[in-house]
């Protein structure tokens, strides 16, 4: 499953942090201008220790 975080739109971060193996979240470019980009980024890092995949990149 792909999740994708943007400057203006973000999944649920509980929904993020459920993702493991065979997963991907996408960053793109611009995420760090969100109010809220280290809460996103801390969903993320749990996302990767569950074994999902952080790539910087637009969709797909």
């Amino acid at each position: 499953m792909d999740k994708f975080i943007t400057a203006d739109a973000t999944p649920a971060l509980g929904d993020v942090r459920q993702m493991g193996e065979g997963d991907t979240v996408w960053l793109a470019p611009g995420m760090t201008q969100r109010p809220d980009w280290v809460r996103c980024l801390a969903a993320v890092a749990h996302a990767v220790r569950r074994g999902a995949d952080a790539r910087w990149g637009s969709r797909g």
